[in-house]
Order: structure tokens, then sequence, then C-alpha cells
């Protein structure tokens, strides 16, 4: 049945309606600036109100190390439910953290250390209940809303629609539900029913969306997640109702409207600031690296020019990395391919009649793959993350083999966490996936640190393929 003979409206809905156009949609960059401001407004205050209490110097240094830790934090402020009492310890915790990095650099707390903490625990508590009511009465009066799509048209879609209406406090505007088979209930909402095919990459940003609420829709949950991952760099914030709700606790980065439990999704990792920090230690440490072991680089192109002078010592390789875009590897040679093509289509050469005892040591101690530093350096890869393959095998498991074209969202990797779990060569590529799109979703510079410790181990222990 068509989608207009549910009797779905299906016209364009307007960004911002003739009767709101004093509103403010919270965006990402006014979002940053509100978190800016209230971090400014708090530390400044707590400064002020300590200063009674401590030195001038040692205040200042409280209220530097407390808007560092408030913009750190900021994925509080974010909460889709504003209640200070929520916040309270997190705002002990980083008080007392203030205080005792002021004590560590100052040194000098006056009479009463005790009573600063204390004084800045009540007055972070006061500043935030008060910019936490200011900002749920301007939401309540619709002047600080958030366009918001709900993927779904079932009976949770329609009650997360209603609430969102009836709560405008929440700062959410449902402007559309997506679904091809909605429920009489949704389709009886204010709220548009949209068909799911608009779901596609350009729709976050053609339509002004802030936020999207993935409710239960007729789609698989293999292809929502296919969909999902396009959005990756789209600047807006996506929960999702988890299965079996009803039964589900919050927790962690879990927010709720009227009693339906959403788990929020945590981003790409191109959206922190940390990423920034992936490629500049990259670059640095691939060059420190380099560096330190030129005698050995040197050593093992000694080896393989006088193993075969007639091959050169480099073996060159066009790869896939970020974005399916292409590259040439290098490494050291540690056999000569028949021709370009078997080069391209030949899966594995572990067990290949022409690898010498050069070769396979090589491959066994993974000094083959040094030379990848250099490519490192350029920028065609990072040293953690998922392992380069070539076009032909990427175009072929892409179609065959679920999330193996996700891997792709970020510049591939020297190592990565599929390479130190044993899943290179010939291993279970269905694995690979997993692990390298479980590695792209947890990613953080403390799981590249554990990643880079374990690829050492295995090169020590010469488990390599």
């Amino acid at each position: 049945m068509a989608i207009r003979e549910l009797g779905v409206r299906t016209a364009n809905w307007p960004r911002v309606s003739a009767g709101m156009r004093s509103e403010v949609r919270i965006t990402r960059p006014v979002r940053i600036g509100m978190v800016l401001v209230a971090a400014l407004a708090e530390s400044g205050i707590v400064f002020a109100a300590v200063q009674a209490l401590a030195p001038a110097s040692t205040s200042a240094i409280m209220a530097v190390s407390l808007f560092v830790m408030l913009v750190a934090t900021r994925r509080s402020r974010d909460r889709l439910n504003l209640f200070v009492l929520d916040d309270l310890p997190s705002l002990v915790a980083m008080s007392s953290a203030a205080a005792f990095i002021a004590w560590l650099v100052g040194n000098d707390f006056g009479s009463a250390p005790a009573a600063v903490v204390g004084v800045a625990i009540a007055t972070s508590f006061a500043v935030r209940s008060f910019s936490y009511v200011v900002r749920r009465r301007l939401q309540a009066s619709r002047r600080l809303l958030r366009n918001t799509v709900i993927v779904g048209g079932g009976l949770v879609a329609a009650e997360l629609a209603a609430s969102m209406e009836a709560n405008p406090s929440l700062g959410l505007r449902p402007v559309a539900m997506l679904d091809d088979f909605p429920r009489a209930k949704a389709r009886s909402s204010d709220v548009p029913v949209r068909p799911m095919e608009e779901f596609e990459p350009g729709y976050i940003q053609r339509n002004g969306i802030d936020v999207v609420v993935v409710a239960f829709s007729g789609l698989r949950e293999p292809d929502m997640l296919c969909m999902l991952r396009q959005f990756d760099h789209a600047q807006c914030d996506i929960y999702i109702v988890p299965r079996l709700f009803e039964y589900a606790s919050i927790s962690g980065d879990m927010d709720h409207i009227r009693g339906i439990p959403l788990a929020r999704v945590r981003r790409l990792a191109h959206r922190t600031l940390t990423w920034k920090l992936k490629r500049a230690s990259s670059f640095l440490l691939s060059a420190l690296t380099l560096t330190l072991l030129s005698p050995v680089l040197a050593v093992v192109a000694l080896a393989v020019w006088l193993e075969d002078r007639s091959a050169p010592v480099l073996f060159r390789q066009v790869r896939i990395t970020e974005n399916a875009s292409e590259f040439t590897i290098l490494k050291f040679r540690s056999m000569k391919p028949a021709n370009e093509n078997e080069s391209a289509t030949k899966w594995n050469i572990a067990n290949d009649a022409r690898l010498g005892r050069l070769g396979k040591f090589l491959r066994k101690t993974s000094l083959d793959e040094l030379p990848q530093l250099f490519n490192v350096l350029k920028g065609d890869m990072d040293l953690v993350g998922p392992r380069p393959e070539r076009p032909h095998f990427v175009q072929r498991f892409s179609q065959d083999i679920p999330g193996y074209g996700a891997r792709h969202r970020i510049p591939a990797g020297l190592t990565g966490w599929a390479a130190i779990h044993g899943l290179r060569g010939d291993t279970s590529l269905f694995e690979r996936a997993v692990y390298d799109n479980y590695y792209i979703e947890n990613w953080s510079l403390w799981l590249d640190f554990k990643i880079m410790i374990r690829t050492v181990l295995v090169v020590f222990k010469r488990t390599g393929g």
C-alpha cells in the first residue's frame, strides 16, 4: 500500500515555523558555546567565592583546573533530563580534584582547606542549579530546541513523539517519524511520518536534524546498523531505544524520556579533540621509531638486496584506507611475485614455495612491515587502525561479509585490534570485521597505547604471519 494511501503527510516540514521566529536551535556550535560559557561562569564564580578563604594564586589554580574538567566532561550538559542532584557526585569529585591540584602547585590553602573545598562545592552546586533552571525554562517556552527525527513508526515511536511534544522542557522538537509501515497511532500523530528511503547520508544536514532517536521499525537490524554508520560524521546526537527496554536500567551515558530508556551512541572518533592527538602522536612516534631503528632497516634492506639483486628491495602494493581511498603501501620484499596480477589478487603466500628463509624470517618477525612507518609519516596510515587490504579483495569482501566495508571509516593502521588477536593472514574475515568495528566504536588513546604495547610483545614472541 502506498504511503499516501495510509493518510501519512508527505509534505516537507519547515525548519522554523512562522510562530517560532525567536527560537534558537541547539546545533553543535551553539552547544559548544553554551558549554564554554557555562564552564567559564561556574569556574569564575567559584574563584570569587574561594578567594575569601584562600590566596588569590590558589584560587586561580582551582578555577582553571575546574574549568578544564568542566569542559572535558561537557557531555553531562547534553543530558535530556537536567537535574543538579544527578551532578552532585561529579561536582564533589571535580571540586576536590581542583583543590588537590591547587594544593600540589601552590601549596598554600590558608588556614581552612576543608572550608575552601566546601565553598567550591556549594558554589558549583548553586551555579549549576541556576543554569539548569534557566535552560529548562527556555526549552519549555520553545525558545531553545533541537530538531529531532524518530526512526520508527510503532507504538514506542509514537509515545516518544507525544512525550517530546507534551514536555518541551526536554529541548526536543519532533519533526518527523521515519517508517515504511507505521502503526495507526503513529499515523494519527501530529508529527508527520516519512518513508524510510529518505533516511540517507544527506538527510541530517539537509533537514537541519540535531537528534536522531532510533525506536522500533520494520527495517532489519543489520540494515539499520549499516544505515546508522553512514551518519558517523554527521553533526547530531543519536539515541537508541534498547530491546526489552522495560527491563533495562539507566546507567552510564543512558538517558530517558518519560520512562523509556535511551542509550546514547558514542560517536565516531573523528568528532573528538583527542583524535587530532592520535594523528600527531602517530607522526611523532613513527618518526622516532624510524630514527631508532634506522640501523635495523639498513641491515634488512642489505640482506634483501643480497638475496636477490635483480628485484627491488621494497615491495609496493595498492591498498585501501579511509573512505575506500587508495594508497601505495611499502614493505620489504619477502618474495618476488610472478606478475602484478598475482600480487593484487593472490590471497595468502604463507606456504608459497618461493618464500625463502629470509622471507619467512621477515614475515615471522614482522620486520617486513617496518617501511610502512614511511606511510604513517606521509599520512596514508596511522600507527593503529584496521589493517589495509587490496582493492580486489575489499570489493569482494564488502559484498559478502557483513560490516567489512565499515572498517574503512577511519585510516588503516600498521597494527590493530584484530591484528593483536591473531586475525591476520588466512583467518576469519568476519571476525576481523567484528574486531575492527569494535575498535572504531570504542576508540581511545589508551586503547591505542595498549594495542601498541601488545604489538611489541607479539613481535618479540615472533608470532607474526
